[in-house]
């Protein structure tokens, strides 16, 4: 799975009467270690940034250009001199491939990119850092994520991270029995008749919880990281299109300081934790946060994915098993297109898992009062009781 970057975000360039529009690009990995390994025609186009009734926007100029494969920086160029565009308008580079009535969803295998608008007739020469991720689900509401297109991984998109948006996507709309992980379908199934809360742990940029927050209803969810996302996290909250009573909120969460009372004091039902291992040093932390979680929340499932980026992250699964967090389900998803070949880019696949408390127990029923499920730990729905099968 690869991404189109902007290394150099669009700026248009007047000298006396030529204008042209310029940018440099490049198709990496999830976190930039490798480039694109094969020869790939691209497609770019100034388009209007506001899609029609269909989902599609209006095109003021279009060119097809290669990037040949490994191609580290790419310089792209527009020539505006006598093209009539209706500004504001967005710089938009995808793949150029025939036209499919297949959804990807969350995971085409090179994710394309738009810029923020440019508006030259107000001043606004340049898009700025700020680039827009659109995708759209099966339920054909588009989701809009907006990325930065500097080095801060923790502003980017992540495969696991999509991967997680990709399954719980699924497991909505395709129906009973299509998820791979029965627990997180559960618990997705009693949003229909009670409000879900769910927290998310190192968000990111928002795309798990965002993604669950336009697709179920009756959902209440918090998003945490580290403050540094926050105005960033906020602006994908403010974009966001949510089902009806859905709510959506960001609170800074640091894993090495106490929970905020706003979190901790809060009965979860799903706690998220997406590609949240490569940084082994944090991973005590991590656990000492999900447990003093599950003190208030002791029926709460704790859905993880993650691509190894190194051996060392199977230590998390040992710190869990420890911690007397039982493994209940677990997947492995393949990614799309073409692995990267760098030291954090090779693996070719999502491990997703659903971890409960050793007490945990689930309620059949809306009050949680009769048709209750085993203890954890016990036999009944084939829970596992040790290690990740597959922790790579």
């Amino acid at each position: 799975m690869h991404y189109i970057r902007y290394l150099s975000s669009p700026k248009i360039h007047v000298k006396g009467s030529d204008v042209q529009l310029k940018a440099v690009i490049a198709v990496t990995t999830d976190l930039g270690e490798t480039f694109y390994p094969h020869d790939l025609d691209l497609i770019v186009s100034l388009r209007s940034p506001t899609p029609d009734a269909e989902g599609e926007s209006e095109v003021y100029l279009r060119r097809k250009i290669q990037c040949p494969a490994y191609t580290r920086a790419l310089p792209i160029r527009l020539n505006l001199t006598r093209n009539d565009v209706d500004w504001p308008a967005c710089l938009h580079v995808s793949v150029a491939k025939p036209t499919t009535s297949r959804n990807p969803g969350f995971l085409p295998s090179v994710v394309d990119i738009w810029s923020s608008p440019l508006n030259p007739t107000k001043g606004h020469f340049g898009s700025g850092p700020r680039i827009v991720r659109r995708f759209t689900p099966l339920n054909e509401r588009p989701l809009t994520l907006i990325e930065e297109s500097g080095d801060s991984i923790a502003r980017h998109l992540w495969d696991g991270s999509q991967v997680l948006a990709q399954l719980i996507d699924q497991t909505i709309n395709l129906g009973p029995s299509s998820s791979p992980l029965p627990l997180l379908e559960y618990v997705l199934i009693s949003a229909t008749y009670r409000r879900m809360h769910v927290l998310e742990l190192g968000c990111g940029v928002g795309t798990v919880g965002l993604s669950i927050a336009q697709s179920i209803p009756d959902t209440d969810i918090i998003l945490t990281d580290l403050s540094d996302v926050q105005e960033l996290v906020e602006a994908n909250i403010a974009r966001l299109k949510p089902a009806i009573n859905s709510i959506v909120s960001f609170l800074p969460l640091d894993w090495e300081a106490p929970v905020p009372q706003q979190v901790q004091s809060r009965s979860h039902d799903l706690i998220i934790v997406s590609e949240c291992t490569y940084n082994t040093a944090t991973l005590p932390a991590l656990i000492s946060t999900l447990l003093a979680l599950l003190v208030r929340s002791p029926k709460a499932v704790v859905l993880v994915a993650t691509k190894r980026r190194h051996p060392d992250e199977a230590v998390f699964f040992d710190l869990m098993q420890n911690a007397d967090l039982v493994l209940d389900c677990q997947t492995k998803v393949p990614l799309p297109g073409v692995m990267g070949e760098g030291y954090a880019d090779a693996e070719s696949h999502v491990g997703a898992y659903c971890y409960v408390g050793r007490g945990h127990r689930l309620s059949l029923s809306p009050r949680g009062s009769e048709g209750e499920v085993q203890q954890s730990g016990g036999a009944g729905r084939g829970r596992g009781r040790g290690k990740a099968r597959d922790q790579t």
